[in-house]
């Protein structure tokens, strides 16, 4: 009987090592969380460390206290404070500069996952602003030559930083995307811009940064008018932009939005889709388990609420993307949010683009990584000046949603074909 005890518990030894063997990879070194949500989002902060965005030890440190969302937003928080404390002890500007640029992207992800509506948006609100607070004063104390401006729109206003570079360099419109902030596309790519002597232009649109979150507008597909409305200003209030080339870069859905505005903006000589959905309604129902999809395609209203709403209790995706839907798309249930994603879409436009494209494209991408987008995508901007499509694979380390842990490769690839087309 010894034996065969013995024999059962060398087994379960054995099966248990090769077990851990087996399942290290998916959970040790390829992933920061089993969740892939928790994953992507401190990937992506993570990923901003190129460009002073974060430090590799202080992701990693408050990575085994996060557990849910309210630790989610605790840790970050607290690490952007501690990030804080650092540049005002310091006496040294470059220091101080980068311990804000850090702080500026901790609260950015310390806000992520909260619910836009009611007391959490006051929450959301606040964090915003500090994270805004931080970015502007590492500029500053970085000595980085930067302009910062506010358009009106409406009944709001876009925030815009102006980055002077060499006049003989096209200027590069940035915007962001679904849930991007203002600051984060420094991160994404101006700096690398920045840094290689363009003239750049970040700007939030509708839907996006303080609009949503300080005035409460929404996106509109119409994106072109908010693009036009930038330029018209940027034109006027620093002339030397006026007879510049313009390439619009479009970040996640702010690539479907720019792909949108490129066919109506003829001021637009080049456009990057940079991760970019081609139809969100797509991208919406991809997110979704197939049978809520055949339900969708039945009209089946009624049933997709319920199955959704049962669903977001235990689906961190599908919770954030409908509350992050909902509140920057429109929609008072899911079915409607979904119906609202229609307009969204480079289905009616793409034929009317005419200048240079570059589409980017990452096949691990959580969010877009959908053969049948990618079809549409070989398929489209038949009359473009130019069509390029990069494809980023798992080998390249870079193919996540906008190449996020390798967003210098996605850099160089922009810069590449910039080159290429407008010397």
């Amino acid at each position: 009987m010894k034996r065969i005890i013995f024999w059962i518990a060398g087994l379960s030894v054995v099966f248990g090592s090769i077990l851990i063997i087996l399942m290290w990879p998916s959970t040790g070194l390829r992933y920061l969380f089993p969740d892939k949500q928790f994953h992507y989002q401190a990937f992506r902060t993570l990923g901003h460390a190129p460009y002073g965005g974060a430090l590799p030890g202080e992701v990693m440190s408050l990575i085994p206290r996060i557990t849910d969302d309210e630790s989610w937003k605790r840790e970050w928080s607290s690490m952007a404070g501690k990030c804080e404390v650092m540049a005002e002890k310091s006496s040294d500007p470059v220091s101080k500069g980068n311990d804000l640029l850090r702080a500026s992207n901790y609260f950015r992800a310390a806000e992520f996952f909260i619910p836009p509506y009611g007391e959490n948006l006051k929450a959301k609100r606040e964090l915003h602003r500090k994270s805004i607070m931080a970015f502007q004063n590492a500029l500053l104390n970085l000595g980085i030559r930067h302009h910062i401006d506010r358009i009106s729109w409406k009944n709001s206003s876009m925030l815009v930083y102006y980055f002077p570079g060499n006049q003989r360099k096209p200027v590069v419109f940035i915007h962001g995307g679904f849930d991007s902030t203002n600051e984060e596309s420094y991160f994404f790519a101006g700096a690398a811009l920045v840094a290689r002597g363009y003239p750049v232009v970040m700007f939030e649109g509708p839907g996006q940064s303080s609009m949503i979150r300080e005035f409460g507008v929404r996106f509109t597909p119409r994106w072109q008018e908010p693009v036009g409305k930038i330029i018209d200003y940027m034109a006027s209030a620093h002339p030397e932009l006026a007879t510049r080339k313009i390439i619009l870069v479009g970040i996640s859905l702010g690539g479907l939005l720019a792909g949108r505005a490129a066919a109506y903006e003829k001021r637009i000589v080049g456009v990057v889709l940079f991760g970019a959905p081609y139809d969100m309604m797509a991208t919406a129902l991809f997110q979704m388990p197939s049978a809520v999809r055949w339900l969708y395609s039945q009209n089946m209203k009624g049933t997709i609420n319920t199955v959704i709403s049962w669903k977001t209790r235990w689906d961190r995706g599908l919770r954030w993307g409908l509350n992050n839907g909902m509140w920057t798309i429109g929609g008072d249930t899911p079915f409607d949010m979904v119906n609202a994603f229609e307009a969204y879409n480079l289905k009616d436009v793409h034929d009317k683009v005419l200048c240079h494209v570059l589409c980017i494209y990452g096949k691990k991408d959580i969010y877009t990584s959908d053969e049948k987008q990618m079809a549409l995508f070989n398929n489209s901007f038949k009359n473009a000046a130019s069509y390029t499509i990069k494809i980023f694979s798992e080998e390249d380390g870079a193919a996540e949603h906008c190449q996020i842990g390798s967003t210098e490769q996605s850099s160089q690839a922009i810069i590449e074909w910039m080159q290429e087309h407008f010397r």
